[in-house]
């Protein structure tokens, strides 16, 4: 890895270095005035900042450099051929979402009645001394049931691929560890109880046991939203402090997951490893994809997640997760899914169409999410509600509406909605001893 140039300046057309710095000046210029009303961090500096401007304009580049082959191996000459195909629907794609953005934000006339729903069901059901007892028992013990299925700590993630019955345990703790953890710092901000702040966040780290990116990383930014962005957090050497703790981690997990906790390409593993090569994965998948669409199999796959692949044969084929890493040439069952930024699911199933229509309506349902969060946060005091669980519900939203457009989160969908029912049911508990 050391010997290969990071970036390959003369690879990357003129066309995709203007792509990007229209990307880069268009995201600072927001980033000024969510600045300006919300301090550092916010759920849209967040959303724009993680999702686009970190996994696109910044790693997009470093998708052109030889370090990327120990990843790619033989696909690599067919994954630089598809580079700039992969930026450009993605660009499409952006465009599409803001525009859907902007419209979901002006036709907010009342609060979306499902982010109603969600608030009062976190409020009612998750914030209080009983039910952060619940969380923390519900995490102790489906850790517990892991490990006594065999799951070995840190590389708990590969056993999945060899023993697939074991999938949906997995995927059950890795969904609903966050649930919980997030929930008791909702509940330790929210209610100025600062030990349940403490108490969710060291649950949140047993993420790292499992070797799971997702259960630590975007749980803890989830929780640095959630607590900086009501009291407009201004302190941006401690943000970006707090961000390179972050990406140390992510690499640290993602080496500890490949036994690789000593290497010495830390750096390199950021850049050119399997953890936000969004990219990358998009035209590698674009590379096999050769105008065979899905037409929805991928989706409808999706939402039959509550049934495990091995059941169902026709998941076993189109579940993404599995389309993906067949696209790509590789083995889907020693494989767990290429990762394309929102809109690659939609152009596999249903081409260009499918992405512009799809990111539009996409943009909708975000843009009603986030003018909600704002106008929630800027209530009168005696009218406002908890703000710390405003933000997580507008996270449990972000979650639904990108499962509902890219499949292989879907899972975790019933997972919400089975802890929130979950939660009302020990919310009723409650009021009938009291």
């Amino acid at each position: 890895m050391d010997h290969a140039p990071w970036l390959e300046f003369d690879r990357i057309s003129l066309l995709d270095w203007s792509i990007l710095a229209v990307g880069a000046i268009a995201f600072f210029i927001f980033w000024w005035f969510d600045y300006r009303r919300w301090g550092a961090v916010s759920f849209a500096s967040y959303l724009f900042g993680f999702n686009y401007f970190l996994k696109i304009v910044i790693l997009f580049p470093f998708a052109w450099s030889d370090n990327n082959m120990p990843a790619t191996g033989q696909f690599f000459g067919t994954i630089l051929d598809h580079l700039d195909l992969a930026l450009y629907l993605t660009a499409g794609g952006t465009v599409a979402m803001l525009c859907g953005m902007g419209l979901g934000a002006a036709m907010l006339s009342r609060p979306p009645v499902l982010c109603t729903i969600v608030y009062r069901s976190v409020v009612q059901g998750w914030c209080g001394s009983g039910a952060a007892v619940v969380s923390i028992g519900i995490v102790l013990g489906l850790t517990g049931l892991l490990l006594a299925l065999g799951f070995q700590p840190f590389v708990a993630r590969s056993l999945v691929f060899d023993r697939p019955e074991l999938r949906p345990y997995y995927n059950l703790w890795s969904q609903t560890v966050p649930l919980c953890a997030v929930g008791l710092v909702v509940y330790g901000g929210g209610w100025n109880r600062p030990r349940y702040v403490v108490a969710g966040i060291g649950v949140t780290l047993l993420g790292i046991i499992g070797g799971n990116r997702t259960v630590v990383i975007l749980g803890l930014i989830q929780i640095a939203v959630i607590l900086a962005m009501p009291r407009r957090f201004r302190n941006l050497l401690l943000v970006a402090a707090g961000a390179l703790a972050l990406a140390a981690m992510a690499v640290f997990t993602s080496l500890l997951r490949e036994g690789r906790a000593g290497s010495d390409d830390a750096l390199a593993t950021f850049f050119f490893g399997n953890e936000l090569s969004d990219m990358r994965d998009f035209a590698w998948i674009l590379s096999g994809l050769d105008g065979q669409w899905a037409w929805g199999k991928t989706y409808l796959a999706g939402y039959l997640s509550f049934i495990p692949t091995y059941v169902l044969p026709f998941r076993e084929i189109y579940a993404f997760g599995r389309l993906s890493p067949q696209l790509a040439g590789l083995d889907p069952t020693h494989h767990s899914g290429l990762r394309p930024p929102i809109f690659g699911e939609m152009y596999v199933n249903f081409g260009l169409p499918g992405l512009l229509i799809g990111g539009f309506i996409y943009g909708v349902a975000i843009g009603r999410v986030i003018r909600w969060i704002s106008e929630s946060l800027q209530r009168p005091v005696e009218d406002r509600p908890v703000p710390e669980a405003v933000v997580w519900t507008g996270f449990l939203m972000l979650q639904i509406i990108d499962a509902f457009v890219f499949t292989p989160a879907f899972f975790g969908v019933y997972i919400i909605v089975a802890w929130l029912f979950l939660g009302q049911l020990m919310a009723q508990l409650s009021r009938r001893l009291a």
